[in-house]
């Protein structure tokens, strides 16, 4: 289907979903009431608050006050959601006559409301998987020049890199195409995941909020997050009504790689148009390390985006387009004298609504395509030149409730055409088709949620002038949720079972040649077979006015895992006519591979085990002083042989202070990890280290006007220190002393 196809397509299906009918308020009583503040007994403006069994929410006013009118006489839960405090679950009777009730609400101290994890937004303390969210004044303060720095210090994260600018995320041990970066919850379309030189084409700054899933998420989000998922979420596509203007924008700098850097988004409207503006930059130089300055580290990026929507009462409908721009180097290849390239137009379409009458209540669907593309310049020429094109559709919808059953189905699908030419050219032209259909379904009782679901996809890949791979899989999951009676609202305890599937990724499939990147001559296999998964979570939960935290047990049992096993000299040459038929017309064996600079790497499956604790809490000793806890470990394990699996984060402790004062904070933390010593075999062990963080921030302003400093002194006693995740950490160390100074203004 064309590009052109899909775009008609969709837009006549989200603009007739857009404009359904409404639903109708049937007769009955009214159950008000009003939201106080648990410690200091005031009021809660603002907040949304959901009638749970006929999931209906009203806002609550300027005096926290809030009303339901028309509710049939029965007994129903009431549940608050308001940006620092919790969820709040209380149950009410609606009878005549009833006197208005005061609902107190505990303020927050770890728990947020995410999007990423069901159809439905919802709190972290009531979702099924475990989650990290940076958002506000907390996002400012682990702001880094890429993702994956940003979301290394969240439980159970760490950082893939490769120098500082194309650091990944990596999710309980797993990297690449296990781990799904979206925008807005759409695939970003660049190529991140092939190579560890290869940066993710988002500046962090451009995020409103980031959420984080640790754990299969495939039945929503397809094969690619059988690991986890990342959403940078940056509203570039209104979704609600705006009056007047709003913005958002932050200014920092740094010393260790002399960087700077501005973003901003503003938000105008008549409150049914609305215009959304962003755009922003950054520059740094070489790298500060104790050893000294690390040679070509240098980055700079630019973006800009705008986005047009109407929004309504029930709905919306909107379109963006954004541009980034970035340049940047990578250390010690090639004598330091590689630069990256990447550009990439995103082009968007989106239409949602709820309160629908009819066999839906609400749908949201998106039309995403993306135009990627980089050069590798060896000096001032081109190397290696890649594409990726990517159209994508999502369409799903909320169906009414029947009975306790509540839930939501959809169709997915994917065009991308992907091209490489030049020396690191490792594959043919690929084009590649998928197709998924999935369902999501929850069942709800006053003190237990019951979920389950399923996900069929195909994918087709079609290399130029080779033979042609498909892969048909399926996905399901169950979970449990239970809130405990007498425990009022204050501990869950979730269980998540998920069997999830992953096709091969392009590259394991038809890569073959010198691979700088990864430092690796890489031989694919066409004849891979989708990975198999059965992942268990199981979650405690527990929050009160002084004390929230979480501790998660995780076991991800994978069938014909993926991964690149060393191969001898001696059996590659004994394999090599077997090699030759997997590639034709490719000349292997016509020319000597550069195996004195770089091992031999085979793509090989092997059944394995991943499993470890993720454990997180905070506690307000006083009015003023808080502490934060924090531990994760993951240990990765092929079956057969009893070895490690390659590149395993360490055991990690984090702990911290924090000193509030009305506007005012301070504090630090310290990160004290492991050293690395359970190895693959061509892995060399990494020491431990502890780093120290310092920070400060104050807020000020007035009327609607925001305005937040914070500094950062991080790794404050300039350790010495190597990340075993670091593709060079036997070459160079990581960033040293580094202060950053970051101002922030909403409006």
């Amino acid at each position: 289907m064309s590009v052109p196809t899909f775009v008609r397509a969709f837009t006549v299906i989200a603009m007739a979903l857009t404009c359904a009918p409404q639903v109708f308020a049937q007769p009955g009583t009214a159950v008000s009431g009003r939201l106080l503040n648990s410690l200091s007994g005031a009021p809660i403006p603002g907040a949304t608050v959901v009638l749970e069994e006929l999931r209906r929410q009203v806002q609550s006013g300027t005096d926290g006050t809030f009303s339901f009118d028309n509710v049939p006489p029965g007994a129903y839960h009431v549940s608050v959601r308001a940006q620092g405090y919790s969820s709040r679950r209380t149950e009410v009777s609606a009878v005549t006559g009833a006197k208005p009730l005061d609902v107190f609400v505990d303020p927050e101290l770890h728990f947020e409301e995410v999007l990423s994890v069901s159809p439905d937004a919802r709190s972290q303390f009531e979702s099924f998987q475990p989650t990290s969210v940076l958002a506000g004044q907390e996002l400012s303060k682990q702001l880094e020049m890429s993702l994956g720095a940003t979301l290394e210090s969240q439980p159970g994260v760490a950082s893939r890199s490769f120098g500082p600018a194309p650091a990944r995320p990596v999710v309980r041990g797993l990297d690449g195409d296990r781990v799904l970066i979206l925008q807005d919850g759409q695939r970003l379309g660049d190529l991140s995941s092939q190579s560890g030189d290869h940066g993710v084409a988002i500046n962090p700054a451009a995020a409103r909020r980031i959420e984080v899933v640790r754990g299969p998420a495939t039945l929503l989000y397809g094969a690619n997050a059988i690991g986890g998922l990342v959403n940078i979420i940056t509203d570039e596509i209104p979704t609600k009504p705006q009056r007047g203007a709003s913005g958002n924008f932050t200014f920092d700098l740094g010393t260790a790689a002399k960087e700077g850097a501005a973003a901003g988004d503003l938000h105008v409207g008549n409150g049914t148009v609305a215009l959304h503006l962003g755009g922003g930059g950054r520059r740094s130089g070489d790298v500060a390390t104790p050893e000294g300055d690390l040679e070509n580290s240098q980055s700079r990026n630019g973006f800009g985006n705008v986005g047009l929507s109407w929004t309504g009462t029930k709905g919306y409908f909107g379109g963006s387009y954004g541009y980034d721009d970035t340049k940047y180097g990578i250390p010690i290849v090639e004598e330091g004298q590689v630069q990256l390239t990447p550009r990439r137009h995103a082009f968007s379409l989106r239409g949602g609504a709820q309160g629908l009458s009819g066999a839906f209540d609400s749908y949201r669907a998106t039309l995403a395509v993306r135009r990627y593309k980089h050069e590798e310049l060896e000096g001032d020429a081109v190397g290696t030149a890649f594409t990726n094109n990517t159209s994508e559709i999502e369409v799903m919808g909320s169906h009414k409730a029947i009975g306790r059953l509540k839930g939501s189905l959809g169709a997915w699908f994917l065009n991308r055409a992907f091209d490489a030419t030049g020396a690191e050219a490792l594959s043919p032209a690929v084009d590649q088709r998928g197709v998924a259909a999935f369902l999501y379904e929850e069942m709800m009782w006053p003190h237990v949620t019951f979920q389950f679901g399923g996900r069929i996809d195909h994918t087709a890949y079609e290399p130029d002038g080779e033979t042609d791979v498909d892969f048909t899989s399926g996905s399901g999951s169950v979970g449990l949720l239970l809130r405990p009676a007498a425990a009022d609202d204050r501990i869950t305890i979730a269980l998540s079972l998920a069997r999830a599937a992953r096709n091969p990724a392009l590259e394991e499939l038809f890569y073959f040649g010198p691979h700088p990147g990864n430092f690796a001559i890489e031989i694919g296999n066409p004849s891979l077979t989708p990975e198999h998964a059965v992942g268990f979570d199981v979650a405690l939960r527990w929050r009160s006015r002084r004390a929230s935290g979480e501790v998660t047990y995780f076991r991800n049992d994978i069938q014909d895992y993926v991964f690149r096993a060393p191969l001898s000299e001696t059996a590659f040459a004994s394999r090599i006519v077997e090699f030759a038929a997997r590639f034709p017309d490719r000349g292997v064996g016509e020319e000597a591979l550069p195996t004195d600079e770089f091992p031999i790497v085979e793509n090989v499956a092997a059944d394995s085990i991943l499993q470890g604790i993720e454990a997180h809490s905070d506690f307000q000793v006083t009015r003023q002083l808080a502490v934060e806890l924090g531990l994760d470990y993951v240990q990765g394990t092929l079956k057969d042989t009893d070895e490690a699996l390659p590149r395993i984060p360490p055991l990690r402790f984090r702990g911290g202070l924090r000193y509030q004062y009305n506007a005012f904070q301070a504090g630090g933390e310290v990160t004290a990890t492991a050293t690395q010593s359970r190895l693959f075999p061509t892995e060399t062990q990494t020491d431990g280290y502890q780093l120290l963080r310092l920070y400060a921030a104050y807020s000020f302003g007035s009327g609607n006007v925001a305005n937040t400093i914070t500094a950062r002194l991080d790794n404050a006693t300039n350790e010495l220190y190597r990340n075993h995740l670091s593709l060079i950490k036997d070459l160079t160390a990581e960033m040293g002393r580094n202060f950053k100074l970051l101002y922030n203004v909403r409006f």
